[in-house]
């Protein structure tokens, strides 16, 4: 999509246009994906997940992860610990049935005991460091939105908002282990959510995503948290460009040329191109 018609759509001013310029420039550009190193700490992973085999992943956890802050879990048969295989290599995956398990897990794991800001609003968590890589993955409808607003049934809603969160997890462990990046903003956010999508119904539909942002009016409203500090103008003209990229994900997804690539393979070809390249990607 042209940057400049944008602008002149939208009577950018030259700082709102240089805003937008900044907003949506391609961190990838020019950066060839490298081989994802193995997690070091993988076989202790592995242990404690054939561990919850045995016992149960919650009590597990509660003594090898949790063991100075315990979690009185409402539902302990819904938690499971998974090594799972991602295209950027093994990572440990906890599931938690429960809302209120997910997000007792979310706190005392990753934040220590202290409980992070609209955790509430949050389905997943996901660590990556040198020591400690870990997602922890809630069935809470997926970016709120609800099972009736796309026609679903809500217990398969439940169960396929967890598998979306765990591809689009996964997504952004990749571009992290690939590439050495993994932000919140919306070039990120599209790419997980496409591949979410498509593994999980095997399409991807543009006008899920876009109610996921809030774009489409109805319970989702991601886009406020990736655009928050933009102007009202240049919040404008993102949206627009971020609808132009979800249906041109969308026709992609249709082609042939999206068939013969492998799933590392299209999430390279969305790193290159970057969010105003998406909409073109099929002439």
């Amino acid at each position: 999509m042209d940057i400049n018609s944008l602008t002149a759509k939208y009577e950018l001013s030259d700082n709102e246009a240089k805003e937008l310029e900044g907003y949506i420039a391609n961190r990838f550009e020019g950066i060839e994906p490298h081989k994802c190193e193995t997690f070091e700490f993988i076989g202790v992973w592995k242990k404690l997940a054939a561990l919850g085999g045995i016992i149960g992943a919650a009590e597990v956890i509660n003594k090898k992860l949790t063991a100075k802050l315990p979690i009185d879990f409402k539902n302990p048969d819904g938690i499971k610990l998974e090594i799972y295989d991602s295209l950027a290599g093994e990572i440990p995956i906890i599931y938690a049935d429960d809302p209120q398990d997910f997000e007792s897990l979310v706190v005392n794991i990753v934040y220590k005991g202290r409980r992070p800001e609209n955790i509430g609003q949050t389905g997943a968590s996901f660590i990556s460091g040198n020591t400690t890589r870990l997602i922890i993955l809630s069935s809470k409808p997926y970016s709120n939105v609800p099972a009736c607003e796309l026609s679903l049934d809500e217990k398969d809603w439940a169960r396929r908002s967890m598998l979306i969160r765990r591809s689009h997890e996964c997504t952004h462990y990749y571009t992290k282990q690939a590439f050495g990046i993994s932000n919140n903003i919306l070039h990120d956010e599209l790419m997980a959510d496409f591949i979410g999508l498509y593994d999980t119904f095997g399409f991807y539909k543009a006008e899920w995503f876009l109610r996921f942002m809030g774009v489409i009016e109805g319970s989702g409203g991601r886009m406020a948290v990736y655009t928050s500090g933009l102007s009202v103008s240049v919040t404008n003209a993102v949206a627009e460009l971020l609808t132009a990229a979800a249906y041109g994900l969308e026709k992609w997804s249709e082609s042939e040329q999206f068939s013969v690539l492998s799933q590392a393979g299209r999430i390279n070809e969305m790193c290159r191109l970057g969010i105003t390249g998406m909409d073109g990607l099929v002439n």
